[in-house]
């Protein structure tokens, strides 16, 4: 049975000691890659970059894993003819409180093999790996377990080859999630999109995998994805691509995890992704992480740096109105969720028919829209990386007034605190009102206005006369004769709610105006008005 060695076992770099190799490092900040966008990546040289390749691949107990073609003592490393470079061998190396890594060494005696190695991942509990390799005779990669010995600590067993495709196809870059036990891995296998495409498979009891599926066309293009990265969560799956829309080479999107779906991939931008590839986007929390960019004159070698982002705030403009006249609507129930139906915020609109609030970038939201009189409008919008302001507007359609028991019922007529005069959005109300008079030439209407009881009698029972007779004044500007309307200002004596100390919903409905239909008009100020 054979067994592979743990790092804590292995070699270090050809002739250097941790101290040499971390004075000899180069430890550059790198400044933001664009200031303009919302998210700033932070770049810093890891410290075990070289002149060849670095790729990082995952942690395994507090060490970092890399992938590199550099030779190191008692590391056997062998030229690829048909690549024209060296082979990867894993390594480990430390990682210090800064996130800086140092001391690489051999991961494996075994598990580096005289090929080409490919990236590894670890289960929840570090007992079971997954990585890959190639053969001597194809430079396809292909996807191997091994299991940790629990008696023989340092050892690994059971060595075993996971099939997914044929000999033809390669398997690269694995990563296990560890939020549901799936693995995710790239692979050229026939069926998909186009070149390499990214699939998530459920882990049996047993560590070998069954329910292979493709991530589907919002991750998957014509041409190649590769290294998943999934959140603990469970909500995202960061990969690179240079099939989507790129800045040059591989960039690093995301998408969300909804529901076993995969929906709104988005660039992380260009804060981030440039002319360049990057790759192995791997988060150690929501702010810092490390990924890995070829050089500028040798595009197959990589180096791996750290990175911390930083995120400026982004804002959401949302703008309420009338679908046809485009009048601003106060007062619109709003519920703002975010893509996976957590709801972010419910509000009102304001007087000026407006709704700000703070996003996150890369987030989906749908914004539904509620108000009275109007039908419910729901909207989706997609928080970018490159603006400060995103701006929505959600145009309601009104809804036709009723007659109901002699009434034409519709939304309320709202007026100005203490005034008399009809708001903008209640004149689109009372257009309601002219539609079902000028289609029935022969109804007569009465307008009946209230108030809520807060202040005197006297001074309620005034402001009511105003605003019916403001109503009654804006039908007849809209062509309504007046020998058909009358109105009356009735205060606070026919409330619909009795009460002495009312809530603001009852002080509201008691603020109404009615539209009562009448056979025979028989108000007599109405007549009297020389208006």
């Amino acid at each position: 049975m054979k067994k592979l060695f743990l790092c804590v076992f292995c070699i270090p770099i050809l002739g250097m000691s941790q101290d040499q190799f971390i004075d000899d490092s180069r430890t550059e900040n790198f400044t933001a890659l664009n200031n303009s966008s919302l998210l700033n990546y932070i770049l810093t040289d890891t410290g075990i970059n070289t002149e060849l390749s670095e790729i990082g691949a995952t942690f395994f107990r507090d060490k970092f894993i890399i992938i590199s073609n550099k030779k190191r003592r008692h590391t056997k490393t062998t030229f690829n003819e048909d690549l024209n470079q060296f082979n990867n061998n894993a390594y480990c190396t430390n990682v210090d409180k800064n996130g800086n890594l140092s001391f690489p060494l051999q991961f494996s005696t075994l598990l580096d093999s005289d090929f080409n190695e490919g990236t590894m991942t670890f289960s929840e509990d570090e007992k079971t790996i997954y990585f890959t390799h190639s053969s001597e005779n194809s430079n396809n990669l292909k996807l191997y377990k091994a299991v940790l010995d629990i008696e023989i600590q340092g050892y690994w067993k059971d060595i075993t080859e996971i099939n997914i495709t044929k000999p033809d196809y390669s398997v690269e870059t694995p990563f296990l999630s560890k939020s549901n036990n799936k693995l995710y891995f790239s692979s050229n296998k026939p069926g998909g999109f186009g070149g390499y495409d990214m699939y998530v498979a459920d882990i049996k009891d047993d560590g070998t995998i069954e329910n292979i599926k493709n991530l589907g066309k919002e991750v998957n293009s014509s041409k190649d994805e590769k290294y998943p990265f999934s959140t603990p969560d469970g909500k995202y799956i960061y990969f690179s691509s240079n099939g989507h829309d790129t800045f040059g080479g591989y960039d690093v999107f995301r998408s969300s995890i909804v529901n076993e779906t995969y929906i709104n991939t988005r660039n992380l931008g260009s804060g981030l992704n440039t002319k360049k590839d990057e790759i192995a986007y791997i988060l150690v929390n929501k702010n810092e992480g490390y990924i890995s960019i070829n050089k500028e004159d040798d595009k197959e070698n990589f180096d791996v740096y750290r990175f911390d982002i930083q995120q400026k705030e982004q804002q959401l403009n949302i703008l309420v109105v009338e679908n046809d006249s485009k009048v601003k609507l106060p007062n619109a129930n709003v519920v703002i969720t975010d893509e996976f139906g957590t709801k972010i915020k419910e509000t009102k609109t304001s007087n000026n028919g407006e709704i700000k609030l703070t996003i996150e970038p890369l987030t989906s939201y749908t914004i539904t829209a509620d108000k009275e009189g109007y039908e419910p409008n729901v909207n989706s919008v997609t928080a970018s990386t490159e603006n400060n302001f995103v701006t929505e507007t959600i145009n309601m359609k009104q809804k036709k007034a009723e007659i109901i028991n002699d009434a034409i019922v519709m939304e309320n007529i709202f007026f100005d605190f203490n005034k008399s005069s009809i708001k903008e959005e209640s004149q689109l109300s009372l257009n309601k009102v002219v539609a079902v008079l000028n289609e029935i030439p022969d109804m007569t209407l009465v307008i009946n206005a209230h108030t809520d009881n807060k202040g005197s009698e006297k001074y309620n029972l005034a402001l009511s006369e105003k605003r019916a007779k403001s109503a009654y004044e804006y039908l007849i500007s809209k062509g309504i004769d007046k020998s058909r309307l009358g109105y009356n200002g009735y205060g606070e004596s026919r409330p619909l709610h009795k009460c002495q100390v009312c809530t603001e919903i009852q002080d509201s409905e008691n603020r109404r105006v009615e539209f009562i239909i009448n056979k025979t008009l028989e108000v007599s100020d109405a007549s009297s008005d020389s208006n």
